[in-house]
């Protein structure tokens, strides 16, 4: 989608205290001559067709949630979030990016090439507590990642860029009033559960 990246325009506003929202987001072509995308083509069309995730959960609330495998924070978001998808209050869609150490695109490979990506992805969270606190990677799955892997590894992390985020955990929502809403970095489960009834449930 080289020649249909878009560039965001991002209006920013604080909500619930610490939540930065973009109630005016604005999305303009880099040719210049598409119509701009709406909040609602944004979340309904182009969020999920061009990242690659892996999601968890089918009920509640959808969120997108931008994971580094070497992040220390987005395990930390990940035990925050699993209860509230147990729960069925939260649907999470974790989107692969590879970028802060030199094993992470082999890491988020073995999610993304696993025959199961959600298995492979809960299994990996299981073990990397311990591999983060002792700086030992050895543990961790890792497989080579495939042409298209490391394509779809360097388009989330363009989004998550052009989006307007610098680091991981980086959380895209959509709210009530169906603008869409960003978080940059963890949030305790406490806040995460404040923000569950001003999140977007309808349809367009």
């Amino acid at each position: 989608m080289n020649n249909q990246r878009a560039q965001w325009i991002l209006g920013g506003v604080l909500i619930f205290g610490f939540f930065l929202l973009t109630p005016n987001l604005a999305f303009a072509k880099t040719s210049g001559t598409a119509p701009k995308m709406t909040a609602s083509s944004f979340w309904n069309q182009f969020l999920p067709h061009h990242v690659t995730y892996i999601q968890d959960g089918h009920a509640g609330p959808i969120i997108y949630d931008f994971q580094d495998p070497n992040c220390p924070y987005c395990h930390v978001m990940y035990e925050h979030e699993a209860p509230l998808i147990r729960a069925g209050q939260l649907t999470v869609r974790y989107v692969p990016v590879a970028f802060l150490t030199p094993q992470s695109p082999a890491e988020a490979a073995a999610w993304l090439q696993s025959p199961h990506p959600l298995q492979a992805l809960k299994h990996f969270e299981t073990i990397v507590g311990p591999a983060l606190r002792s700086g030992s990677y050895r543990s961790l799955p890792k497989v080579t990642p495939t042409a298209a892997t490391r394509k779809n590894l360097r388009q989330n992390l363009d989004i998550m860029g052009e989006t307007g985020f610098e680091g991981t955990p980086a959380i895209l929502f959509r709210a009530k009033d169906g603008a869409i809403g960003r978080i940059p970095g963890a949030i305790s489960e406490a806040s995460l559960k404040k923000l569950l009834p001003h999140l977007w449930h309808g349809h367009d």
